[in-house]
Parts: C-alpha cells; structure tokens; sequence
C-alpha cells in the first residue's frame, strides 16, 4: 500500500534528517518532497498557513494533519509508529533541552554554511536546480549568491560573526563530548531523539556519507569545518556509529 504521507524536506537540513529519521526508526513510510529554498517559499507558506511567522522545512502532510517542526514530527512518529519511543515521558525535559542546544549550535552551524557557499563558485552552482546544466551554472552564480543571501535574511544569520559562531558550535559540541562521558552512547542511557537532535548538529561538521545523505561535492566543502571535524573527532564517529 502506497503511504499517503509527505514530507516536505530540505535534502541537506538538519532538521530535515531528524524528521526522516524519527520516520524510519518508527517503520512508518513517507514520500519526500524536495523543497528548494526562495522558490518554493510560496508553496512552503500556503502548506503552513498564515499561524507560523515563517514557513520552514520539515512539514509532514499527513492525511489532514500539518505537523511543521521537527519535535512535533517525532511526537507524531511515537504516537503512530511501532518502534521505541524517541520521546520517553520520564526523558521528554531532558530531551528538551538537548534539542535547544542542538537548535541553537545548529543556527550557528548554518550561519558558517552560509558564508561557505556565498565565498565558493562551485558551491553556488551546485544551489542550481537539477535540470540546469553544468555548462550554463556559472552563468547563474549571481543569481544563487541572491538566493543564498535571501536565506540568510530569512534566518537573521549573522555570517560576519564567524568566530561567534564558530564558539557556539565548539561550547555544543563540548557539552556533547560531557554528556556521552556520563552515559555512552546514548545521552539518556536509551537511543531517543536527544541522540538525533546531537547527532544531526554534526552534518554543519563533516557531512554523513552520501549513501545516507547525498551532496554535491562543493556543498560538502562548504558544510565542513575541518578544524573541528579533526578536534571532535570521536563524536563524527559516534554520529556514524548511530
């Protein structure tokens, strides 16, 4: 039987992955709809209504529902699906305040990301959508630099605060590297969301293999900081591990 589910997901996103992974882990199946950032933000804002100050990714149409955030898709995972729960009661503050941390690392991440892409040629051309071919991108750069600035006045990201952004993903990662000293490998002794929250904070560090998430070579160049990937590179790999 066909799954009458739709997410509407940002390939590269964060908060995209969570969504798809709280899914999978519960066994429940979803078709993917690509969003593409500026020109789809019209069909974004009509799908989340007029109630949200601003339409983002992930939002699963699920017959009448429109769950629109992240958390709220896990909830609707634990409610509907057969897996464990991601979002035990006795964890759910816990877990609470491992996602504002991840959320919070994460806006920071995408700020770095950002100022990345607008500083690579080849990464500006690889926003392109699929049908443009190689030879014409370059020729279009002046439009996804527009594009990619239009996103980050969306977002307020502050791309010039690179070392304040740089701190917050550090302080981040360090309460992560403390939390997995307490209770290795799972944050709360258990695998629940807070581990998919930390875990996907990781993407803005080293990108995960493309046969989990695939991304153009440029688009990986920008999505890493290899001077942390190298620092925190036992948390890389207990995001593999998961």
């Amino acid at each position: 039987m066909t799954s009458t589910r739709k997410l509407v997901a940002l390939n590269v996103s964060p908060w995209s992955e969570r969504a798809k992974w709280a899914l999978d882990h519960h066994g429940l199946e979803y078709q993917v709809i690509n969003h593409m950032p500026v020109v789809g933000e019209r069909r974004l804002r009509r799908l989340v209504g007029p109630g949200k100050p601003r339409a983002t990714v992930p939002v699963l149409l699920a017959g009448d529902d429109v769950v629109s955030e992240s958390w709220d898709i896990a909830v609707y995972a634990d409610r509907e699906g057969k897996g464990t729960k991601l979002l035990p009661p006795e964890h759910e503050a816990a877990i609470r305040a491992w996602c504002a941390l991840a959320d919070e690392a994460m806006s920071a991440g995408r700020a770095l990301v950002v100022a990345a892409t607008l500083a690579s040629g080849p990464a500006l051309d690889a926003q392109a959508p699929p049908f443009v071919p190689a030879w014409l991108r370059p020729a279009l750069r002046p439009v996804a630099r527009a594009a990619t600035r239009a996103f980050a006045r969306k977002y307020a990201l502050r791309l010039e605060d690179v070392d304040a952004n740089t701190r917050a993903v550090r302080s981040a990662l360090e309460r992560l590297r403390s939390g997995l000293a307490h209770s290795s490998p799972y944050l709360q002794g258990a695998f629940t969301y807070a581990d998919i929250a930390m875990a996907t904070l990781i993407q803005g560090i080293l990108p995960v293999d493309d046969r989990f998430v695939k991304i153009a070579p440029a688009t990986r160049a920008a999505w890493t900081q290899a001077s942390l990937a190298a620092e925190y590179a036992e948390l890389v790999a207990w995001r593999d591990r998961l």
